[in-house]
């Protein structure tokens, strides 16, 4: 582990390693209390984490993953008291009825089950998640700013200390002690939830309820909040999430401390499975590789189930058998990322199984990378909507291919662009707006997908915020070209069939040039040939 530690460390430049491994920042926001309107200072609550056995890691408990004065891994308690200050403030702004009652309910998820008694790992919700570090399943958050007033109450409902259920599953906060840990106003238990709404809308109109309908994030409570409208239409039913997003998406300075730890976390894994690889092993090996790699470099699991793709199987872009050999003539694409506290990579990689690209294979890698390279330049110097560039991946690529001769030399204008142009899967679920353009069937074979998605707590980061506005500095995207082409596939020569190739970086944007948060994974050919098949399993 330690020579390939080495190796990889000499494919990077010493400042580049220098950033990624610079001490955390330090959090800088102050936040005022409840009882307090924004421009005054006094009274101030202090933030400290309170001692003792909790249900999620503290600095006490866990000094070894959380540093002192963070609530969760290099996030304070002001940090996230400030983004509910700021939420409550933008959905009042945004609202029409901004002088009634405004009520939020932001529900943590629920325990979900592969079968009786056999838990799935818990996975927080990222948005109760970003407005609360709390990691306790069901808990659920309610602001409460009575009309009239600037200011708002903040409670939290979660499960209480009981000692019959801890000796099963292990410590609860409870709401004594999560008053103090989360800097809330008030902790009541979950039970109470229902009859304490429908008191507080009842008590309360005119209101609006921001909850978000669609897609529940905890089902037990669902009909609870939706029972309050009764019909009533003094109660104006509104969503907190497009909000909510439009915060998410912009990383504040101990996110992007959180991004680059993710980042190369995922990109060692993958350098890690390089090394690894060899003719004759499964994908997966490669797998397990990708998945003790990132836990051993403090991830707590995978980001998302892999792709691991050897041959004409990297051709289907959603690949996740993985459990073919590898043979030696072949290339195997990568799509693979870790969670870090909650925060994502998302990296792909594509290398040659023995080692050493082909003629024919390096031509199309190397393509698909001066693509790449090109559109992360683009995002610094013209800071596009992620829908421009796709354009521009989609005019690059029909120029490239063309002077290859990978695709006819005859193609000109609209017919060389619509066969690089995606009209596929994302674009259609994702982007609406880009089905307007009528494309071939065709169109489907080299690129399906489209070029970039914002990044953070969800690896589909912030969906709301659509992919029509231009990008601004501390959003972190992916960067995604690709290759795509089948074995029965007559449109091009018979040399570059049955490939599948993919570079995906995740970059931060800023005020000067973009910043590939995952430069520590090896690209270029001759890294990766240094790389491939070094380290023995």
């Amino acid at each position: 582990m330690q020579q390939l530690r080495k190796l990889v460390g000499n494919t990077a430049s010493k400042e580049r390693r220098k950033l990624f491994r610079q001490p955390h920042l330090q959090d800088t926001i102050r936040c005022m209390s409840a009882q307090e309107t924004p421009t005054i200072e006094k009274n101030k609550i202090p933030f400290v984490i309170p001692k003792g056995t909790f249900g999620q890691p503290t600095y006490h408990t866990h000094p070894h993953l959380i540093k002192e004065e963070h609530l969760t891994w290099g996030v304070t308690q002001a940090e996230y008291k400030k983004r509910r200050e700021t939420l409550v403030a933008k959905l009042v702004a945004e609202s029409e009825n901004m002088h009634n009652t405004h009520i939020v309910v932001i529900p943590a998820a629920r325990k979900q089950y592969m079968s009786d008694k056999i838990p799935y790992v818990f996975r927080q919700h990222s948005d109760f998640f970003y407005l609360t570090g709390c990691l306790e399943p069901s808990a659920i958050l309610v602001l409460m700013k009575p009309a009239q007033t600037d200011k708002f109450k903040s409670i939290l409902f979660v499960h209480d200390k009981d000692a019959h259920a801890e000796l099963w599953e292990g410590p609860r906060t409870g709401c004594t002690a999560a008053a103090r840990l989360f800097c809330m106003d008030e902790c009541r238990p979950v039970e109470n939830f229902n009859t304490y709404l429908n008191k507080l809308t009842t008590n309360s109109k005119p209101a609006v309820l921001w909850y978000h309908n669609e897609e529940p994030a905890n089902p037990d409570i669902h009909n609870a909040v939706r029972g309050t409208l009764r019909g009533d239409v003094n109660i104006t039913l509104s969503d907190p999430k497009r909000a909510l997003h439009f915060m998410r998406v912009i990383k504040s300075p101990a996110e992007i401390e959180l991004m680059k730890e993710t980042c190369y976390i995922g990109s060692q894994s993958i350098n890690m499975a390089m090394a690894c690889t060899k003719p004759g092993i499964s994908e997966h090996m490669v797998n397990a590789v990708l998945e003790y790699s990132c836990k051993q470099g403090g991830a707590e699991h995978l980001a998302f189930p892999p792709v691991v793709a050897g041959g004409a199987r990297a051709t289907h872009i959603h690949y996740v058998a993985n459990n073919q050999l590898l043979n030696a003539n072949e290339m195997i694409l990568v799509d693979s990322g870790s969670q870090h506290w909650m925060y994502n990579s998302d990296i792909s990689r594509t290398w040659p199984v023995a080692g050493k690209f082909s003629k024919h294979h390096r031509i199309l890698y190397e393509l698909v990378l001066t693509v790449q390279k090109r559109l992360i330049e683009l995002l610094g110097e013209q800071r596009p909507a992620l829908d421009k560039l796709f354009d521009s991946m989609c005019r690059l690529l029909g120029k490239h291919l063309k002077e290859e001769g990978i695709i006819s030399k005859t193609l000109e204008g609209q017919e060389l662009y619509s066969l690089i142009y995606i009209c596929g899967l994302y674009c259609l679920l994702m982007v609406p707006r880009v089905t307007q353009y009528v494309c071939p069937q065709r169109a489907y074979r080299l690129c399906p997908h489209h070029v970039s998605h914002y990044l953070g707590l969800d690896v589909h980061d912030a969906p709301l915020v659509r992919r029509n506005i231009p990008v601004c500095t501390n959003m972190i995207v992916t960067v995604e070209p690709g290759i795509y082409i089948r074995p029965d596939d007559t449109t091009v020569p018979k040399e570059f069939r049955g490939v599948g190739i993919r570079v995906e970086d995740d970059v931060l944007i800023t005020d000067k040039e973009p910043v590939v948060l995952t430069e520590d994974c090896v690209k270029e050919v001759a890294d990766i040939e240094a790389i491939v098949g070094k380290h023995t399993l």
